[in-house]
This record gives structure tokens, C-alpha cells and sequence, in this order.
């Protein structure tokens, strides 16, 4: 059987390609044999596609002393389904027993694989869905048991970048009608927030004119800038970033990271990185966190747990990276 496999993966195609195709606005402009490609690229596209791959490889580095903003302690969540005549009660335990501590201005990345509950913890921790247990204190108050408008100062201060750029913003309404309607929820003027809008429109590397557009306007890389503009509206303390660059190709993607950096530096912000791309988390992340079946099994400096993790899962899921066994430029990884 012949297979035409299409992706942004190089880690994939490394893997499985016996030959390749590189396109660029609709053309080819690079074809041959894998191992000639990806180790001697020919067109300067390829070579910023192979150049933009995240390296695993990391210089040990000493972390700044961090004060604590964001105190996590045994929180879980669990799901219940089913229930009746012929459906038995069905009880996943997304969340067990989670603890960590973020840091004013870290980033602390949150990896592990499909089903691990990287995605549930960080709904959690943004308000979006119950704990059943455990506490999160915000500088020394507890946030799970906020309500009314206490929840919704909250929700000022702790904001999310969603994974899907396509779905998480409204086709309805303009880009700048999506960035203003929170400082307008939290009694800005309207024309107060529409030049904030245009002024984080141009922050994020967009056009100020952008906000009069809708988004199927936009590319999936843009719509996720739109998607970091209006999360900053608030000008919020903590970010949860949920599998913020899944969607794009490797150039984009690494425009985002370095976008997302950027702002972090620039505004203190403290960031919580989920994703299942462990390149991006050693590219972004101070500290790495792993889960595995709703557990954290090892946290620590991001150097540390991709040169030496101690223990087994993780270590299986460094092995499992596509390509790891030779850096895509043709270097040993």
C-alpha cells in the first residue's frame, strides 16, 4: 500500500518519509528523498522550516527565585457518566491529587500524553470547571470556592489561550468586538477598549485595522494571535496557554512562542504551558510538570527532566519523540 501522508510534523516525517514534498503558498519547491531533504535542504523555506524545529537539547541554566502567586494542593476531578438500566456508572479520575506552586514570571509547562489531564488541571485552575477537592490559593487566597463577583475579579486576573484557534472565537462579531468585550464587561468606555483592542492587535504583530475584520478573514496563526490579544485585554497575572501552538506549522508556531515569551518578559505575566510536544515545552518552559492517568509523576527545571529525568514515563516519552533519534538538520540529537 502507498501512503501520502500530509503534515507539519518533521519529527513524523523524519520517521516514516521515504520521500518528501515541500510547499509554500500552493507550490512545490522542494521534492526528494527524505534523508536528503531533511539533512541537506536546498530551498531557503526548508531550510526556516527545519530551522524553526524546537531543540530538546538544553544548556543547564539556574532558575531565578520565583515568589509563589499560584499555590496548588491535592486538587482533583473526577467524571461521572452513565448511570441507569443499561448503562453502568462510569468514574474517570482526570485530576488525582495534583500540587504545584507557580511563580511570579515562570513558565511552568504541563506535559504528557492524550488523556493525561493536562487539559482538565487547567480548566480547573481557570474556573472554567469544578475540582472536586484540593485547594488553589492566589497570593494566600483560595480561588475554588470564589463566586459571584468575587469569581469574576478573578477571571480578570487568570485568563486562557484555548487550543482551537478556529473555534474559540466568535464568526459573528469583529476581532476587535472579541478583544473589548471584556474591559467593557468590567466597566471600560467602549472606545476606551476598541483602542485597547487595536493597540493589542498591533502588540501581537497584527494590523490595527485588523479590528474591523471577522476571523475566517484570518489565517489559523493570526486567529491564535487574536486569541493572545484578547486573553491580555484584562491585563490578567496568570495565563493558561492549552496546547496554545498544536494547530500550526512549525514556522508560525515558532512565531507564537517567541510572541508569547516576548509579552511574558515584557509584562511579569506568570504562564501555565499545556501541551503534548515536548520540543515546544523545552523551547518555552522554565519548569516542566508531567502527568500521567491525572498524576503528576515528576516535576523539575526544564534542563533537568529532558537530560536526566528520573523517572521511567518520562523517559518514555522523550524516547517516543518523532525524530529524536537524529537532529532534522542532520545533527545527533
Amino acid at each position: 500500500m502507498a501512503v501520502m501522508f500530509i503534515t507539519h510534523d518533521f519529527g513524523v516525517v523524519a520517521e516514516i518519509a521515504d520521500d518528501v514534498v515541500v510547499m509554500q503558498y500552493g507550490q512545490i519547491v522542494e521534492q526528494g528523498p527524505a534523508r536528503a531533504v531533511l539533512d541537506a535542504p536546498q530551498h531557503d523555506y526548508t531550510q526556516r522550516l527545519l530551522a524553526a524545529i524546537p531543540r530538546l537539547t538544553l544548556e543547564p541554566r539556574v532558575l531565578p527565585d520565583f515568589a509563589p502567586l499560584l499555590e496548588v494542593r491535592d486538587i482533583r476531578r473526577t467524571y461521572v457518566s452513565g448511570g441507569g438500566l443499561f448503562r453502568p456508572v462510569r468514574r474517570v479520575d482526570a485530576v488525582r491529587d495534583v500540587s504545584f506552586t507557580l511563580g511570579k514570571g515562570e513558565t511552568l509547562g504541563i506535559v504528557g500524553e492524550s488523556g493525561s489531564g493536562k487539559s482538565s488541571l487547567g480548566r480547573c485552575l481557570v474556573r472554567l470547571q469544578p475540582a472536586d477537592a484540593g485547594s488553589v490559593t492566589m497570593e494566600g487566597r483560595e480561588i475554588l470556592d470564589l463566586k459571584g463577583e468575587d469569581l469574576r475579579q478573578l477571571h480578570r486576573r487568570v485568563q486562557m489561550i484555548f487550543q482551537d484557534p478556529f473555534s474559540s472565537l466568535n464568526p459573528r462579531i469583529t476581532v476587535g468586538r472579541t478583544i473589548a468585550d471584556g474591559p467593557i464587561a468590567f466597566g471600560m468606555s467602549r472606545a476606551e477598549a476598541m483602542d485597547r483592542a487595536r493597540a493589542l492587535l498591533e502588540r501581537v504583530g497584527l494590523n490595527a485595522a485588523a479590528a474591523t475584520r471577522y476571523p475566517h478573514e484570518f489565517s489559523g496563526g493570526q486567529r491564535q494571535r487574536i486569541g493572545i490579544a484578547r486573553a491580555l485585554a484584562l491585563e490578567p497575572e496568570v495565563i493558561v496557554a492549552d496546547e496554545a501552538v498544536s494547530a500550526l506549522d512549525v514556522s508560525i508556531q515558532a512565531q507564537v512562542l517567541e510572541l508569547l515569551d516576548e509579552i511574558k518578559r515584557d509584562l511579569g505575566l506568570s504562564l501555565i504551558f499545556i501541551t503534548h510536544d515536548l520540543r515546544v515545552a523545552a523551547q518555552i518552559c522554565d519548569r516542566v510538570m508531567v502527568m500521567q492517568q491525572g498524576a503528576c509523576v515528576e516535576i523539575g527545571p526544564a534542563h533537568q527532566i529532558f537530560s536526566a529525568p528520573e523517572q521511567a514515563y518520562t523517559r518514555s516519552l522523550i524516547e517516543a519523540i518523532p525524530g529524536r533519534a537524529r537532529d532534522l538538520a542532520g545533527q545527533a540529537a
